[in-house]
């Protein structure tokens, strides 16, 4: 079995790299966030036999990322999943809900940068924040 690989990609070669593990017949396996320093990691998982690639995207405050499900369908889900918790925005998302995928108490929780979570969290009388 192969160890993984991480491949660290810009916004502006994400969406060639995704194409390109299509064309070379790599299955998509997963879409997810993390927080890391003041952006948000996305990385996007890719399969093939006994193989698995992952490239690795850090995204800044407004920028916007290419949908993948423009090229895998099923990638909706998880992109819709990303934008609700993380903030991140996607262009192209074949199924997009609006930021309506998960009901959070506050919106895109775990952004880095959002201040609804920010003052959520320093809220000492565990009162939920108004975020309407």
């Amino acid at each position: 079995m192969e160890v993984p690989i991480f491949k660290e990609v810009t916004i502006d070669q994400f969406a060639e790299e995704v194409a390109g593990y299509k064309e070379r017949g790599w299955r998509f396996a997963n879409l997810c966030g993390s927080t890391v320093g003041d952006k948000v990691e996305v990385m996007c998982s890719f399969a093939l036999d006994q193989e698995t690639e992952n490239l690795l995207l850090f995204v800044e405050q407004g920028e916007k990322v290419a949908a993948v499900s423009t090229i895998y369908p099923s990638a909706f889900l998880y992109e819709n999943e990303t934008s609700d918790l993380f903030g991140v925005q996607f262009e192209g998302t074949t199924l997009d809900y609006g930021g309506r995928f998960y009901l959070t108490s506050v919106p895109t929780p775990m952004n880095p940068r959002s201040l609804k979570a920010e003052e959520f969290l320093a809220s000492d009388d565990g009162e939920e924040v108004n975020c309407g």
